[in-house]
């Protein structure tokens, strides 16, 4: 999983810092640019527990909008209540275990990074009945995991990249350059 230096580049302006990690483009909007990645699970030698990143800074701010609005206690209710939709949640945890152990299975790791890697769900989430951020549930969805709160987060937007008339990522490259 080696990125490219421009996917380093544009992934850096999106995410505003350098991410440390290797990672690989899973999504792209219609502009090209990424909107989901799939980052290595080790970086600087220590276990990174988030297999996907939503990139795409339109996106970022459009689930920003619905976290702020408290959505994510309402979908930890749910997981609470509704015992097809924890079912759905629980097997999305299970499914994202299996691409990590797919993933590990690549790498050199020691007993103590595979058991934190593997213990954890979806970006890292200890109790796997909490939704954490929602940020993390969609980019697991767009990454192809049967998440059931990334699929209701992305049915739920309105609009899903940005229009032509301002691309935010030609934006970010345009001040770099």
């Amino acid at each position: 999983m080696e990125s490219s230096c421009a996917e380093k580049k544009i992934v850096s302006l999106q995410l505003g810092r350098i991410l440390k990690n290797d990672f690989r483009i899973v999504r792209v909007c219609e502009w090209g640019f990424p909107q989901v990645i799939e980052s290595s699970l080790i970086a600087d030698g220590k276990p990174f527990p988030t297999l996907f990143w939503l990139s795409c800074p339109f996106l970022k701010e459009e689930v920003s909008r619905f976290e702020s609005a408290g959505m994510i206690a309402g979908f930890e209710k749910r997981v609470e209540e509704d015992e097809a939709f924890a079912g759905e949640y629980l097997r999305a945890h299970s499914q994202t275990a299996l691409l990590k152990e797919r993933l590990l299975e690549k790498v050199p790791v020691t007993v103590e990074q595979n058991k934190l890697l593997m213990e954890r769900g979806i970006g890292g989430i200890r109790n796997l009945k909490r939704v954490k951020c929602l940020h993390l549930q969609l980019a697991n969805f767009l990454g192809g995991v049967a998440n059931p709160v990334g699929r209701e987060v992305w049915n739920l937007l309105e609009k899903t990249q940005c229009s032509y008339k301002r691309v935010i990522c030609r934006e970010l490259l345009s001040k770099y350059e």
